[in-house]
């Protein structure tokens, strides 16, 4: 069975550093925490875009409503908030950042993009088997797009042969039809020319017969002299 990617880390800061509980941006924040535990994504993006709005520069909110957007298939909205991050300043490791930034790109389809994303990742922590894990998967997607983008190219190529090789054809048979009817033409011209190649013979012929008729009638007869 073949291996499937990873997905996702999305850790969720619940702790706004230096903040209390009781305070607007705060509750806001832990609301939309459990409305994403609940499955109620939209929600809790609503609830994290309003702590955005009275705290919007907090790298903690960035993440959490780059997470709800991740999982509303938002994938593009997700990556510019992951991407905006700085993980010392949001507490979140480098590796687990660079993890679902990967990802993001993975379900973009920007599979050279997620691939470096993975490679950052491992090279924060070695040890993340999930980020080695889409490593080798995001290789594999790279190779199948290469080779369908290959296998396209040689159809396209082929398709144009096809269409080349189609109007040769057609201009040929063309060329053949008309020569055929060329040659038709010529064998109907034929026998009118032999018609009037007999005529002219005949006309030319009874001329010469009126002019013979014509000098035997006009040579006088002479009388004999006694």
């Amino acid at each position: 069975m073949e291996k499937k990617i990873v997905l996702p880390v999305l850790i969720l800061c619940q702790l706004l550093l230096g903040w209390h509980w009781f305070e607007p941006a705060a509750r806001k924040n832990l609301q939309g925490i459990e409305a994403y535990k609940n499955r109620q994504f939209e929600t809790a993006l609503n609830d994290f875009l309003s702590a955005k709005g009275i705290k919007p520069d907090l790298p903690e909110l960035k993440n959490n409503t780059a997470s709800a957007l991740y999982q509303m298939e938002k994938y593009k909205e997700a990556l510019e908030e992951f991407s905006g991050i700085e993980s010392e300043k949001a507490n979140i490791p480098a590796s687990q950042l660079f993890y679902n930034i990967g990802n993001s790109f993975f379900k973009m389809e920007q599979y050279d993009k997620a691939l470096d994303s993975y490679k950052k990742s491992l090279l924060a922590d070695p040890t993340d088997m999930d980020a080695k894990k889409n490593f080798e998967y995001t290789l594999k997607k790279i190779d199948e797009q290469n080779k369908q983008q290959n296998q396209q190219q040689n159809k396209d190529q082929q398709d144009k042969k096809d269409q080349e090789d189609k109007k040769q054809d057609q201009k040929d048979q063309e060329q053949n039809q008309d020569q055929q009817k060329s040659e038709q033409q010529q064998q109907q011209q034929k026998p009118e020319e032999k018609h009037q190649n007999l005529m002219q013979y005949l006309n030319q012929n009874e001329k010469q017969q009126l002019e013979k008729k014509k000098r035997a009638v006009g040579i006088a007869k002479k009388e004999k002299d006694w």
